[in-house]
């Protein structure tokens, strides 16, 4: 069985993310962070299906309003179910973990049409270890309004993800962060150089994305430093810092390797135009 849920299955659903802690991380802190009931006005709430066996939740189903659908089920035979909600909704992006994606991904592509489809790797760190440039300080960026991050983080998105945005939709972004989802900017005599962000937390781990240097700033350190900043925040939270890198990305993973991150699981991020 398939329905929607509500609030009034919150208990089932934090059991549900309890079993699949690394893998419903975005869930979790959705959840947490704003419920389960949707309320348009807000970027990160949306509509949640949950697929059943009985009475037990098997696998949840989100579309949120800022575009992107996270599934992760337990029993393959979801899949059909989903794949029919997925076909009638409209998403901007399909992503997690490639072994639950990627049914999913057959099952829609041809009822689709689908942009960029990218083979990541979802990296996890236990075995920290620092860096530092001289001269760079850092600026947290949550609930900033200033034209100069503002116009920074736009740069970012658009330039380093491609993404349509506007100043509006960022400061908005920037002020419904979670209480642990740090968003900072590096500097380097007094110019910007470098942004990364804590994109969603579970009781044991923070996921650091939105990373991004201008491409006249690159090979220069300052991601590895900004990030090595975000490690050391999330560490002395206790827990354990996690990203997913491009493949292809060269550079960053072999930054991201010697800050002692290495590969848990393969990840596909789908853009749907």
């Amino acid at each position: 069985m398939i329905r929607l849920l509500t609030q009034s299955d919150k208990e089932k659903i934090m059991d549900y993310i309890g079993r699949n802690e690394l893998e419903t991380s975005f869930l979790y802190a959705n959840v947490i962070e704003f419920g389960i009931d949707n309320n348009p006005d807000m970027r990160r709430c949306g509509d949640y299906y949950g697929f059943f066996e009985g009475e037990e939740l098997r696998g949840i189903l989100p579309f949120y309003n800022l575009g992107s659908c996270i599934p992760h089920y337990e029993r393959i035979e979801a899949v059909p179910f989903f794949a029919e909600i997925m076909r009638k909704r409209d998403f901007k992006f399909l992503l997690g973990m490639r072994k639950l994606v990627k049914p999913l991904y057959e099952e829609i592509k041809n009822y689709k049409k689908i942009g960029e489809y990218s083979e990541s790797s979802y990296f996890i760190n236990r075995n920290f270890k620092p860096f530092k440039l001289e001269g760079v300080s850092f600026i947290d960026a949550v609930g900033a309004t200033e034209d100069k991050i503002v116009d920074f983080v736009l740069e970012g998105r658009i330039k380093g993800f491609n993404q349509a945005t506007s100043r509006e939709d960022i400061k908005k972004s920037l002020s419904q962060k979670g209480k642990e989802e740090d968003f900072i900017i590096a500097q380097k005599d007094g110019k910007l150089v470098a942004q990364a962000g804590i994109q969603t937390y579970t009781p044991k781990i923070n996921q650091i994305g939105s990373v991004y240097t201008p491409e006249e700033e690159r090979g220069k350190g300052y991601a590895k430093a900004i990030v090595s900043e975000i490690c050391k925040r999330i560490i002395e939270r206790g827990k354990m810092p996690t990203l997913m890198v491009n493949k292809d990305n060269t550079p960053a993973v072999r930054a991201y390797n010697a800050l002692g991150f290495e590969h848990y699981d393969d990840y596909l991020i789908v853009k749907l135009d």
